[in-house]
């Protein structure tokens, strides 16, 4: 998993870093579910989400996602280093 940061900017607009939009092939106008949970905000592209029970399919994509971070017992501050780890070795 790729993680990056990103800024919301004046408009309300987020960027999709674009290492991950050229790996997942992400094309300008393309959609995505806005997803609120507690105090993270989770976009999920709408590709491959056809039929009636998207929300059902969206919340079963993280399921396993949740379930290893609580195991893990990550924290905000866990995942803060772990991307400045990253960016400093991306960025020598």
């Amino acid at each position: 998993m790729e993680i990056e940061i990103t800024k919301i900017t004046s408009k309300g607009q987020v960027v999709i870093p674009q290492d991950i939009r050229e790996d997942k092939k992400i094309k300008a106008g393309e959609k995505f579910l806005v997803y609120d949970l507690d105090d993270s905000i989770i976009l999920k592209r709408i590709k491959g989400l056809k039929g009636t029970n998207t929300m059902q399919k969206f919340e079963d994509t993280f399921k396993s996602m949740w379930k290893t971070a609580k195991a893990k017992k990550l924290t905000k501050e866990d995942i803060e280093r772990e991307i400045e780890t990253y960016r400093k070795e991306k960025n020598a």
